[in-house]
């Protein structure tokens, strides 16, 4: 037997790290500007009680744009170094640093957003036609104004910016307890040695066509969480609770509330979701059925649902391969965007391999005055150029938007940006199938991954969706989030989406809730499940060449969040406030069942 460890940092090969001198050459470099921007956040501060008029106004407005974007830089700079390593001291050292410096230049800009609410509406609409400059930050000044009532006094923004970071510390508590802390322990491979289990390789073991290996490696993985679910619970307490809290004090109704209303994102879309993903559970459970059926095996369980029918992996992929399956299949959306594409591969904007302390999972991030930065924790299988695409998704969307729209429009709200990244999924998946339509076992691999997208993102996500609203809403009505109560909502969850055909272990009651980092973003899960369904429609319109569906979707890229989501995701061509969205999406996952099951046959 054999012991296979996590390279160190220092280990990986350059070429697949990302390139921070994109960014700064040092961080003393990085803290010198951080310490010019807080001298301009004092200057910023010296406006305050002062925008009484138009020239006032556009210059506060000016210096916070400044603020916004140098202070970008250099915290994801900072952020990048963490999360490169989060075993690092030093690393861990420099955002603690560009961290207080954000609650510092917070506090310091609390003032602006209580002060345009002061101003009387004809005044401002007098400041618009007299100062041409102000016309940039229009859609800007709408969005404060839609905040009416929900922004506090001067000095009560200041102390919420102060204790933003206490708030919030929940995140970074979870997020190091679970990509520095966590021992998964070894597992047995296919070849009976003896592998450190990771967040990055479970899927290789978890997909094993052995029994035995799967089982060992998905119980394995649960462990930890489990183990330490009393304090995976108060975390996620702490934060839930804490954003209840300010919810209240910005006198809304709930945090559901106040994470979508700044967003001009009704609940109903929210609501919607989740009674019509309920509605078409069946299919979930069909996809269960026919995995249970095909393998034979009457105690199909968690460990059981990740087995590809197709068998041992197909179209595995070095990085290589996959950028160049990437560029092959998004080659339908142009020039612009492959040369896009090529600047993103060429110039190390993408972190590659999973190193010991890195974080887990795959993001992308971007800097407005450099470029969009992508973290991967790579492995060989398909799997993983599917992440490539989706996060590049995100990085071209950044680009785009960053080529057409000024800083304070650059970045898409969250609702927009994931149909930006399933989007691309949708179209490899598409290209997959038409490259290898003669190879019947290629075609059921694919079909496969496309199913378990949607699985993974409209089925799982709503899930997920369901289960994060129960537990803001217990809450908020006094109770206490325990592991027991979280186990429990977890399991009646896991029972409804999975079916009758899925036996259930105990330990992933805790790990389904304790090894979701989004949980900590507020909110943020349903968009993944609205925009696969969004994203659906989108690339089936461009993949078949429809007349001006390439245009609008680079459109929809460019417009960045210039404008309401909702208004910029109709523009490209699809309403999200009404359900026929989410029925064409699941239309189009029974299309894919019934390929699966005519290959089967």
């Amino acid at each position: 037997m054999t012991k296979n460890h996590l390279m160190a940092r220092s280990e990986v090969p350059v070429e697949l790290t990302w390139d921070l001198t994109l960014l700064y050459p040092s961080d003393d470099a990085m803290r010198a500007d951080l310490d010019a921007t807080l001298t301009l956040a004092d200057k910023l501060s010296g406006f305050a009680g002062h925008l009484n008029g138009a020239k006032e106004l556009l210059a506060a407005l000016t210096t916070h744009k400044q603020i916004e974007t140098d202070l970008e830089k250099e915290y994801v700079y900072a952020f990048l170094r963490r999360d490169s390593d989060t075993t690092d001291a030093t690393a861990n050292a420099l955002f603690g640093t560009a961290a207080k410096a954000a609650t510092t230049i917070a506090t310091k800009e609390a003032f602006l957003e209580p002060e345009i609410l002061a101003i009387d509406e004809g005044a401002l609409a007098g400041y618009l036609t007299e100062e041409p400059g102000l016309e940039e930050f229009r859609y800007q000044l709408e969005q404060v104004c839609l905040q009416k009532g929900h922004v506090l006094a001067t000095a009560e923004e200041k102390l919420l910016s102060r204790l933003n970071r206490s708030l919030t510390s929940a995140d970074e508590i979870y997020n190091t307890l679970n990509d520095a802390d966590l021992d998964f322990g070894m597992v047995h491979d296919d070849n009976g040695n003896l592998v450190q289990l990771t967040h990055g390789n479970r899927s290789q073991f978890t997909e094993s066509l052995n029994r035995t290996v799967r089982r060992e490696a998905t119980l394995a993985y649960a462990k930890p969480y489990h183990d330490l679910r009393n304090t995976f619970a108060q975390t996620l307490n702490s934060f839930v609770g804490a954003q209840n809290a300010v919810a209240e004090l910005r006198h809304y109704q709930s945090g559901r509330q106040a994470a979508l209303a700044p967003h001009q994102i009704d609940e109903r879309v929210y609501d919607t979701l989740v009674e019509t993903v309920n509605a078409h559970l069946d299919l979930a459970h069909r996809w269960y059925r026919i995995k249970k059926e095909y393998l034979g095996l009457s105690d199909f369980n968690q460990a059981d649902i990740n087995t590809p029918l197709a068998g041992a992996d197909l179209l595995k992929t070095s990085f290589e391969d996959g950028k160049q399956l990437t560029l092959d299949a998004l080659s339908v959306l142009g020039d612009e965007y492959v040369t896009g594409l090529k600047e993103e591969f060429d110039h190390r904007w993408i972190d590659v391999a999973e190193n010991a302390g890195k974080r887990s999972g795959g993001y992308q991030i971007s800097v407005y005055k450099a470029n969009p930065f992508i973290l991967l924790n790579w492995t060989d299988k398909l799997y993983s150029t599917f992440v490539l695409a989706h996060e590049s998704g995100h990085a071209m969307h950044s680009w785009f938007s960053q080529h057409h729209q000024p800083a304070q429009y650059a970045d898409a709200p969250i609702f927009l940006a994931e149909v930006a990244s399933t989007f691309n999924e949708q179209i490899l998946t598409n290209y997959l199938l038409e490259k290898y339509q003669g190879n019947k076992q290629v075609q059921l691999y694919v079909l496969e991954q496309a199913i378990d997208g949607f699985i993974g993102t409209i089925f799982r996500q709503t899930q997920f969706a369901e289960f994060e609203h129960t537990a803001y809403q217990a809450e908020q009505t006094g109770q206490t989030l325990t592991a027991d109560f979280l186990d429990q909502t977890s399991t009646d969850l896991l029972a409804k989406y999975y079916g009758p055909d899925v036996v259930l272990f105990k330990e992933a009651a805790t790990q389904s809730w304790a090894y979701v980092p989004h949980f900590y973003m507020n909110y943020y899960v349903y968009q993944y499940a609205t925009s696969w369904a969004a994203s659906t429609s989108l690339a089936n319109a461009v993949w078949t060449k429809q007349p001006g569906a390439r245009e609008a979707y680079l459109n929809f890229l460019s417009a960045g969040g210039s404008a309401a989501p909702l208004k910029i995701l109709k523009q490209a061509g699809v309403d999200a406030t009404n359900s026929r969205y989410l029925k064409e999406a699941l239309a189009v996952f029974k299309q894919r069942l019934d390929q699966v099951e005519e290959l089967l046959k």
